[in-house]
């Protein structure tokens, strides 16, 4: 039977292994206990046979290292070009978007008689996109 995942045991020592009041202190708060009932000590059973006999070889554990630090990557990665992405449609949206209100203006301007020269100054529009708008 395995009673440990060599794993989540380097895990649980390196959060509570140097610190044995982090436990007690975590398990009082989690279980509702009277004054007179809260944990005052705690006790480690021995379990180095059973870790031996179930949990990961060395080598193992660096594989299972190495695979969850080429997951951290990918996903940085994955995220990296997700933002890319947003900024790049946000600027060509951006760009759309000026480029329909220099139309809109173009024609409330054409609508004013304004000539087409001044048009093409004041909203940026080449001749050949005003006389579409025409």
């Amino acid at each position: 039977m395995k009673y440990l995942d060599s794993k989540a045991d380097l895990t649980f020592k390196k959060i509570f292994g140097n610190h044995p009041d982090r436990l007690k202190n975590l398990l009082n708060t989690l279980q509702s206990l009277n004054e007179d009932e809260l944990i005052q000590q705690q006790q480690y059973l021995p379990t180095t046979e059973e870790l031996k006999n179930s949990g990961f070889t060395d080598a193992e554990l660096r594989a299972y290292d190495k695979f969850w630090d080429s997951v951290s990557v990918e996903r940085t990665l994955l995220d990296d070009r997700y933002q890319k992405g947003m900024e790049e449609g946000m600027a060509k949206g951006e760009e759309v978007g000026k480029s329909q209100r220099s139309i809109e203006i173009a024609k409330n301007m054409l609508a004013k008689g304004m000539d087409e020269a001044t048009i093409q100054e004041i909203t940026g529009l080449t001749e050949d996109q005003i006389l579409q708008i025409q």
